[in-house]
């Protein structure tokens, strides 16, 4: 029997994904898009005939991160493990051409509106790198970055790569809030959302596949489908989401301050599928430095959604982001927020440093900050926030706690965490955790538990951020 030429052989494609859940959630689109065309997805640093690189170009860190990247593949491509390398996502978005001029080996840049076509993509650039090795003659370098500004993604037919038990779900794409600082309008375009009917039928497609917890996600939830004259907005959409069966938990993120509606606030009450977790990124506390921000918002009225969120929502945990060194903050400035913080005792907090993106009105304006004034703020604010965190973990230990769980632990990992041997370990999350950002519990049993399942567990202690837990024999359901 002759064996098939290597023409005829199913591609091999490589990728690394960076960036945010909504980046992650084009790659899941992508992966699938892949598969179904019949290529065989392959490690980053394997052979392969192509490797995809999903960038993040959000703030400059994102964007070395991205080119580090790029340069892990290319040298793969030096070595001849790799045939061509595609940059896709944000920073190709935004860079398009130029990412072709800083990387020579680059084979091709791919933006978001190009998303839903890389499985042609792929096949045109990989004839094209043959045809170059075969007959000598120069290939053409590509660059697909069409107008992503009226586009809506669906979806659906994703090859997840988070546990089965869990999903993010879009609802809507881009932002027209234009805060002073953020590139994203220029990346991702204005705000525009996905029809309900879209988001209904991926939501049911994702509980069908195993998700018992769905994610809500955009730059800007709590605007959901004022664009498309949809009254209800984003409290109808839970209302819907809440019907769904087999659905378990739901999970509000990246909402706006000032979008944040009574009627929201209302529904996240009622449903009983929403967990009492938001995440709404404040950024600043300063009447001053808002106004800078154009975030549409004052201390005052943050105090006052803070205070009415809490009222109405029982045990609401609340995670926030806040930006320091933004231009001209004074020292008094950021004291005023690292008070707001100490005070305020926010259930988890990120923190970002300013960074001067191109084409933003606070890149141009008066007053940097010197680097190290921002380093050494980070540092004060993340500290504050630390001994919160671990004050409200250890108020926790002792107590029962509903916990989702995840995965099992292997065991090289329950070694490398120091786990007790002899046992079996596994991953979880309470309701008041959201994934890969928040802290986790690591859970005991002595016997196997099915993952996906939300069962009550007994916290026995604190390790940093994340808790140790039991979990009784008497409540592991068997199928």
């Amino acid at each position: 029997m002759k064996s098939k030429s290597k023409s005829t052989l199913p591609l091999r494609v490589g990728f690394i994904t960076l960036g945010c859940a909504k980046n992650l959630v084009d790659t899941e689109k992508m992966l699938g898009l892949l598969v179904e065309a019949g290529m065989v997805l392959v490690g980053s640093d394997d052979p392969a005939e192509a490797v995809i690189i999903n960038t993040c170009g959000f703030i400059a860190e994102a964007r070395q991160e991205a080119k580090e990247n790029i340069e892990f593949v290319l040298e793969q491509k030096r070595k001849g493990n790799i045939g061509c390398v595609i940059v896709a996502g944000c920073m190709a978005q935004l860079q398009g051409g130029k990412i072709l001029r800083e990387f020579s080996g680059v084979d091709g840049v791919v933006g978001l509106a190009d998303r839903d076509n890389i499985a042609q993509i792929v096949e045109k650039m990989v004839r094209q790198q043959s045809a170059k090795i075969s007959t000598k003659n120069a290939s053409e370098r590509l660059v697909e970055c069409g107008d992503f500004k009226k586009q809506i993604f669906v979806d659906q037919a994703r090859l997840r790569i988070t546990e089965p038990c869990w999903a993010y779900v879009r609802i809507s794409e881009g932002c027209n809030q234009c805060c002073s600082f953020c590139t994203i309008p220029s990346i991702r375009g204005p705000f525009r959302s996905k029809p309900v009917e879209a988001v209904m039928a991926e939501a049911r497609e994702l509980v069908a596949d195993g998700a018992v917890e769905l994610n809500l996600i955009a730059q800007e939830t709590s605007g959901y489908g004022r664009d498309l004259g949809y009254k209800e907005g984003l409290a109808g959409l839970l209302r819907e989401l809440n019907e769904i069966e087999g659905l378990q938990w739901l999970r509000v993120l990246y909402v706006y301050p000032t979008t944040v509606t009574d009627e929201i606030i209302k529904t996240m009450a009622v449903c009983e599928k929403v967990v009492p977790y938001i995440d709404m990124p404040l950024q600043h506390i300063n009447d001053r430095i808002l106004k800078l921000m154009r975030r549409g918002i004052n201390r005052e009225k943050t105090e006052r959604l803070l205070q009415k969120l809490q009222k109405n929502i029982d045990n609401l945990a609340i995670r926030t982001t806040m930006l320091v060194g933004f231009p001209s903050e004074t020292e008094a400035e950021f004291a005023e927020l690292l008070e707001f913080v100490q005070e305020y005792h926010f259930a988890a907090l990120g923190v970002f440093v300013f960074s001067a993106e191109a084409g933003t009105p606070a890149a141009k304006m008066d007053k940097q900050v010197p680097e190290e004034i921002k380093e050494e703020r980070l540092g004060r604010l993340m500290i504050a926030q630390q001994e919160i965190a671990f004050a409200q973990v250890e108020k926790q230990v002792g107590s029962q706690r509903e916990c989702l769980i995840t995965r099992e632990l292997g065991s090289q990992e329950i070694e490398e965490l120091d786990l007790e041997s002899g046992r079996r370990w596994y991953l979880g999350r309470h309701s008041q955790q959201a994934p890969e950002i928040d802290s986790e519990c690591y859970l005991a049993a002595d016997e196997p538990v099915e993952p996906g399942q939300i069962i009550q567990v007994k916290i026995s202690a604190r390790r940093e951020y994340d808790f140790l837990g039991e979990i009784e024999r008497e409540q592991i359901k068997h199928k």
